[in-house]
């Protein structure tokens, strides 16, 4: 087969994986930011006027309170972490 034929073209070469420091987290990956979506959820979902839209509020601030409980209890496992491998050093 020939170069020009679409199923034989070649895969573009995987991305470089390069050691990076520490990065910014997106607010969703964070604790405090699930929280912080819990409540502005919970707060609109107080203000809704129709039953099926406080609902679907409710119900989203419900799994980001969920998401922040268990990012939580994995950044304090991490930190507890981080201080058991300084402590021996």
């Amino acid at each position: 087969m020939s170069v020009d034929d679409p199923g034989m073209a070649e895969a573009a070469p995987p991305p470089a994986v390069r050691a990076t420091g520490p990065r910014e987290k997106d607010a969703r990956d964070t604790a405090l930011g699930c929280r912080d979506r819990a409540a502005a959820d919970q707060l609109e979902a107080d203000s809704m006027d129709t039953a099926h839209g406080r609902e679907r509020l409710e119900h989203s601030a419900a799994s980001w309170a969920s998401r922040a409980q268990l990012l939580q209890r994995l950044e304090d496992k991490a930190g507890a972490r981080a201080a058991r491998a300084e402590g021996s050093d």
